[in-house]
């Protein structure tokens, strides 16, 4: 397999597949639907009156069709690949279910800006106690209850660390049965989650890049991608212990091609880069791509959306 595009059977072999939200939208909130609408004051206020601003938000589409980016269209294809309903794990609306109508929001618990509540909050954020929070809110779904259904089948999970430590505490609450069930993807993981997970995290490395070549962002997904369109074709019903070896069997003989060393740049001269390009680019996917390959310069996602939008905000307003 080289490529995600020619992944096109489907495979039953998944009882729910969980990924990040992704910080890319489709459709731009309003400022009272992101988190810097909310003043700087203790967490637990801040729970509270992020649960009552969501209750007041207009409907806008179903979860799975508010996300973009790649990461995200990689995770709904594995869903696909794996007959198994996707779900969303939101720092804003917690556990949603893809076809949950919900509302348009800016709220991240990682990087910075607008959207980072962390930001808002006095003294040390706690991801865990927000988590809490959120799932309380009018658009989650018990973590516990996505196990209630087809108990043969495992549930898959790839998750970035700083969703790995949000979640951490409520993974932990499962039932022994339940985390036998979990297969669970992503970057050093077993740095954030307990030693009671080790079983169920599959040895996904750098590796991955020879079979099926990303970002550093999109890597959760394209592991879950691989896993789903090969690992549970091919070891369906299987273990824990099975598919972790069948991982290493997949990557066995592999060898992770040279990454480009790249320069971080401030905000401001990436700003800069983005201004220069505008006059005859637009797209941030595009101009991503650019910055990347022809400037040379390392710049996540999530960051260089934010930057692109202040540009264009200003471009506007010039």
């Amino acid at each position: 397999m080289q490529s995600a595009d020619r992944i096109v059977e489907v495979y039953s072999g998944a009882a729910a597949v969980l990924v990040p939200c992704a910080s890319r939208k489709r459709l731009q909130p309003d400022r009272n639907a992101s988190a810097v609408s909310l003043h700087r004051s203790d967490q637990t206020d801040l729970e509270t009156a992020w649960l009552q601003q969501l209750r007041k938000l207009p409907v806008a589409c179903e979860a799975t069709e508010l996300y973009g980016g790649r990461g995200f269209q990689l995770a709904r294809q594995a869903s696909t690949i794996a007959d198994a309903p996707l779900y969303i794990v939101s720092a804003g609306l917690g556990l949603v279910a893809a076809e949950r109508p919900v509302p348009t929001y800016g709220l991240t618990v990682s990087g910075r800006g607008p959207e980072s509540i962390a930001a808002r909050v006095n003294g040390r954020f706690d991801a865990v106690s927000w988590w809490h929070a959120v799932n309380k809110g009018p658009y989650s779904t018990p973590l516990a209850s996505i196990f209630k259904r087809n108990a043969s089948q495992p549930v898959v999970i790839a998750l970035s660390q700083p969703y790995a430590r949000m979640l951490a505490s409520s993974l932990d609450a499962l039932t022994d049965a339940d985390v036998a069930r979990l297969r669970v993807i992503g970057v050093n993981l077993d740095t954030v989650l307990s030693s009671r997970f080790a079983p169920s995290l599959l040895p996904y490395d750098e590796r991955l890049e020879a079979i099926m070549p990303g970002t550093r962002a999109d890597f959760p997904q394209r592991a879950l991608l691989h896993f789903a369109s090969e690992g549970l074709a091919i070891c369906p019903g299987a273990d824990a212990s099975t598919h972790s070896g069948w991982v290493q069997s997949a990557l066995a003989g592999r060898r992770a091609p040279a990454r480009r060393q790249r320069p971080r740049l401030s905000d401001d001269d990436i700003l800069a880069l983005i201004k220069r390009h505008l006059p005859t680019m637009t797209g941030i996917g595009r101009l991503l791509r650019v910055l990347r390959n022809q400037e040379g310069v390392a710049c996540e996602q999530a960051r260089f959306s934010r930057l692109y939008r202040a540009a264009i905000e200003e471009r506007t307003a010039a």
